[in-house]
C-alpha cells in the first residue's frame, strides 16, 4: 500500500472500488450462444454489452473492410482534401506535413509522407518540439513551408484552433488542408480543407475517429482521387492502427476494423522502422493491442517526450533497416529515460498531495522542476490513484509553465479548461484529458477555481470509481478453451475493455507479495481453485487468508515455460461479511 492509501484510506481512490454487476440479458445471451456457437459465458458478456443476434455482432466477431468500412463521402469534406491534394500532385507540388508529437500525430504524418514516396512526390515533415515549441501548428514551420517552396501545407492531430497559423498560411499563398479529430466548440478553422468529424454536419464514425484514422481514409481517397490501383491503402493499415490503439479512441465500428487489420500487419510487417521496434520491445509473432499500447506507443511517444518526434517519422519511413536499428535503440533509451523521470515526478507530485488535510475535488500538483515530457502521464497515474481529476504542472525551457489534465468517467476535462480560461495562456483537448500554459503568477489562483468547478461537477458524477462485472461466474466455468473463446472479442480498449467476470462467495486460501508491489492469491470455491494476481498495490484490506470474498476479475492465460493456466487479474474485490 503506498503511503498516499494510508494517509486517505476513508478516501474512494482506485483502493476501494464499487463492485456493480452490468444488467444481464439471458434471453439474448442464449440466443447469441444458439446463433453463433459460443459458450454461455462468452455470449453473456456479449448481450451484457448491449449485442444482439445480427449484422453488427457479426461485424463485431469478424472485423472486416469489407463489411466495416463507412462511406469515404460521409466524411465531411474529404473529397475536397483527395482533390486539393491531388491536383497537388499532378502539378509536383511540394507539400508540407505538419503533425503531433504523439503517436497519433506521428503515425498520420508518416503515412501521408510514405504516400507521396510512392507518388514520387516532395514532402517533408515539420514535428513540433514539446519544449520549445509547445502543442499545436507553429507560425515558424508555416513560414519555412513557404520559404522552402512548398505549396500545400497538410497539418495533422491538430489546426482545429489554430486560426492565426492558417491564416498566415494563407497570405504566404500556401494552400491548407487540417485533419483533426478534437473539440470544436464555436472554433472557425478557416483551412482551404477542414476535416474533423467533430465539426458540425459530419458525425462520421460517430466523432470517434482518431488523427491517424483520418489520415488512413485521406489515403484511400487520394488513392482512389488519382486512380493509382498500383498502390494498396491497406499497406498503410500498420501505422493507422499505432494511432488508432494509442490514442485510446473507442474499440467499436471503424476504429475496431483499422486497429484488427492493422495488428494482423504489424505481425508480418517488414517495414524496417516497425520490424526494428518490435525487437526492442520484445515483441514477436502475434502482435496484441496490449502490445501496441504498453511496447510500441510508449517507445514512439518518447521521443517527443525526451527528445523530438521527428526521430519516429525517420523511423516509420525509411528503407533503411540499419538506420532503423539506430533509431529504434535510441527510442528504446528514450524510454527508459522517460520511465525515471516519471517516477521522480510522481513521487514528488504524491508527496504533495500527502501534506495536503485532505483529497480536495481537483487535484493540481506543480513544481517548475517538473519535467514536461512526462506531466500527462503522472496526471493519469494520480487520477488512477486519487480517483480525482488531476493536473500536474511543469515549467519548460522557456519558463512557461505548462499543464497536463487527465479526467474520470463524467468529467469533461476540456469544458472544465474552458471555465478556468482566464487563468491560461492557451489550453485545449477532449473529453477526457487537456493541456495548458499559463504563468507562474496565476497557478495559485487557476487551482482555486479549478477546485471550486471540479466540487460543482462532483455533484453530477460517482465520486467513487467503479469496477464492472460483464457476468458473473464459476471458477469451473474459467476453463483454458473459454479464455481463449473470449479473447476473440479482442482487440480490447476502450469502449471494449477486457471482459471481466464476477466470483461470488469464494474464500482466499493463500496470499503472497511479489517484489513488493503486486498480491498473488489463490482463490477457491470449494471445488476449484484460480490463481489471481492485483497489480500495483501490496495489500488489499479483502485479500487474506481466510476472508471469504466478491471478486471481479479479467480472466487470462498465464504462460510459464509453456505451460498455460488460467489466472484472473483482480479488478476489485469486497469482504463477505457475515460469512
Amino acid at each position: 500500500m503506498t503511503v498516499a492509501y494510508a494517509r486517505f484510506r476513508e478516501t474512494p481512490g482506485s483502493y476501494l472500488k464499487k463492485l456493480v454487476l452490468k444488467e444481464q440479458n439471458l434471453q439474448a445471451a442464449e440466443l447469441i450462444a444458439s446463433h453463433y456457437n459460443l459458450h454461455l459465458l462468452t455470449s453473456r458478456i456479449l448481450a451484457a454489452r448491449g449485442f444482439l443476434p445480427g449484422q453488427e455482432l457479426t461485424n463485431f466477431l469478424s472485423p472486416s473492410l469489407k463489411n466495416g468500412m463507412l462511406i469515404p463521402s460521409d466524411l465531411k469534406n474529404l473529397q475536397n482534401a483527395a482533390s486539393l491534394i491531388g491536383k497537388t500532385v499532378h502539378k509536383q507540388g511540394s507539400i508540407a506535413i505538419c503533425c503531433d508529437f504523439d503517436v497519433d500525430g506521428l503515425s498520420g504524418g508518416a503515412q501521408l509522407k510514405n504516400l507521396f514516396s510512392l507518388l514520387g512526390i516532395q514532402s517533408e515533415v515539420f514535428v513540433p518540439d514539446r519544449f520549445t515549441d509547445g502543442y499545436g501548428l507553429n507560425a515558424s514551420f508555416v513560414k519555412e513551408a513557404a520559404r522552402k517552396g512548398h505549396t500545400l501545407l497538410i497539418a495533422v492531430d491538430y489546426g482545429t484552433h489554430n486560426s492565426a497559423e492558417l491564416k498566415l498560411a494563407r497570405e504566404l499563398g500556401l494552400k491548407t488542408v487540417v485533419l483533426d479529430h478534437h473539440h470544436v466548440g464555436e472554433t472557425h478553422c478557416p483551412a482551404d480543407v477542414f476535416i474533423n468529424p467533430q465539426q458540425d454536419g459530419c458525425g462520421f464514425a460517430d466523432g470517434i475517429l482518431c488523427a491517424s484514422g483520418l489520415c488512413w481514409y485521406l489515403v484511400c481517397a487520394v488513392i482512389r482521387f488519382l486512380k493509382r490501383d498500383d498502390i494498396d491503402p491497406k499497406i498503410f493499415l500498420d501505422l493507422a492502427c499505432l494511432g488508432t490503439i494509442c490514442d485510446m479512441v473507442p474499440m467499436r465500428g471503424l476504429n475496431r476494423v483499422i486497429a484488427t487489420r492493422g495488428l494482423e500487419l504489424l505481425a508480418i510487417s517488414e517495414r524496417p522502422g516497425i520490424v526494428a521496434l518490435k525487437k526492442v520491445a520484445g515483441i514477436a509473432k502475434k502482435v496484441t493491442a496490449s502490445d501496441v499500447g504498453f511496447g510500441l506507443g510508449p517507445r514512439i511517444n518518447a521521443a517527443g517526450r525526451m527528445k523530438h518526434g521527428s526521430l519516429v517519422i525517420e523511423l516509420l519511413t525509411t528503407e533503411d533497416s540499419k538506420l532503423a536499428e539506430k533509431i529504434a535503440n535510441e527510442l528504446n533509451a528514450c524510454n527508459a529515460q522517460r520511465q525515471e523521470r516519471e517516477k521522480k515526478v510522481k513521487q514528488e507530485a504524491v508527496k504533495q498531495i500527502e501534506r495536503m488535510k485532505s483529497i480536495p475535488a481537483g487535484i493540481v500538483a506543480w513544481d517548475k522542476n517538473f519535467h514536461t515530457g512526462v506531466v500527462g502521464i503522472v496526471a493519469q497515474r494520480l487520477a488512477e490513484l486519487f480517483y480525482r481529476p488531476s493536473v500536474v504542472i511543469g515549467s519548460d525551457s522557456k519558463g512557461i509553465f505548462r499543464g497536463s489534465v487527465r479526467g474520470i468517467p463524467g468529467f469533461n476535462v476540456v469544458e472544465a479548461l474552458s471555465s478556468v480560461s482566464q487563468h491560461l495562456i492557451t489550453f485545449g483537448g477532449h473529453e477526457g484529458a487537456g493541456g495548458f500554459s499559463i504563468e507562474e503568477s496565476k497557478i495559485e489562483s487557476f487551482t482555486a477555481d479549478y477546485i471550486a468547478v471540479c466540487k460543482e461537477r462532483f455533484k453530477k458524477i460517482d465520486s467513487q470509481p467503479i469496477a464492472f462485472a460483464d457476468t458473473e461466474a464459476e471458477a469451473a466455468d474459467l476453463t483454458l478453451d473459454v479464455i481463449k473463446e473470449i479473447s476473440r472479442l479482442s482487440p480490447f480498449g476502450v469502449g471494449n475493455p477486457n471482459p471481466t467476470v464476477m466470483l461470488r462467495n469464494v474464500t482466499v486460501r493463500e496470499v503472497k507479495t511479489l517484489a513488493g508491489a503486486h498480491v498473488k492469491a489463490t482463490l477457491t470455491d470449494g471445488k476449484k481453485s484460480i490463481s489471481s494476481v492485483l497489480w500495483g498495490q501490496s495489500e488489499h484490506p479483502a485479500l487474506n487468508e481466510g476472508c471469504k470474498i466478491d471478486v471481479i476479475i479479467k480472466p487470462t492465460i498465464n504462460v510459464f515455460n509453456g505451460y498455460q493456466s488460467v489466472q484472473g487479474v483482480i479488478q476489485a474485490a469486497r469482504e463477505v461479511i457475515g460469512q
